[in-house]
């Protein structure tokens, strides 16, 4: 019984993921094809580790699809989000964009390199509180929190729930670092 309902837990924290990252799609108004990386690479991660904590009861293995969408959750949510950040800089946004798809490529490969993965969101949380300082974007601070309490909290944490439930906290976070904007005096 405490596997199942595990199980369910991390269903239901895939459902809010998914919610969450949902707005994120539906409030964008740009022609932006890396911002909505990010929402949709959540959105997509979400529907599957649905699917995959309940695979039994649909009597179908979605593992293989749900490894996909956690590696591309974890080395191209951020790459996205700070190359449309940078969207002025083309050199930038794209060594933020390549910065993702090298450790993603290498999992995909099957020679998943964590340290090198561990670098890359480290380099790329700086580069949002970079930019957050530099353009005084208070939710960019909130992301970058939310994205260190992602990515190297909730594995040493243990439940399988805080993974999707981090996400969603940076994705509430993230959309709403394009939308409000806090000048200094």
């Amino acid at each position: 019984m405490g596997q199942d309902e595990d199980n369910i837990n991390a269903a239901i924290a895939h459902i809010v993921l998914c919610c969450v990252a949902g707005r994120g799609i539906s409030r964008m108004h740009s022609r932006s094809f890396t911002h909505p990386g990010m929402h949709g690479n959540f959105f997509v991660h979400g529907v599957l580790g649905f699917l995959h904590y309940q695979s039994g009861r649909f009597n179908n293995d979605f593992k293989p699809a749900y490894d996909v969408s956690y590696t591309a959750s974890r080395y191209l949510a951020l790459p996205c989000l700070n190359a449309d950040l940078y969207r002025g800089d083309s050199a930038l946004s794209t060594l933020h964009l390549v910065s993702g798809l090298i450790p993603f490529a290498m999992a995909l490969a099957g020679n998943d390199n964590v340290q090198l993965g561990n670098l890359v969101i480290a380099c790329n949380i700086l580069s949002l509180a970079h930019y957050s300082l530099q353009h005084n974007r208070e939710w960019g601070w909130y992301t970058a929190g939310a994205g260190l309490f992602a990515y190297f909290l909730t594995p040493q944490m243990g439940p399988k729930v805080l993974y999707p439930l981090g996400l969603a906290l940076m994705e509430f976070c993230a959309y709403r670092l394009f939308n409000i904007h806090i000048d200094s005096p």
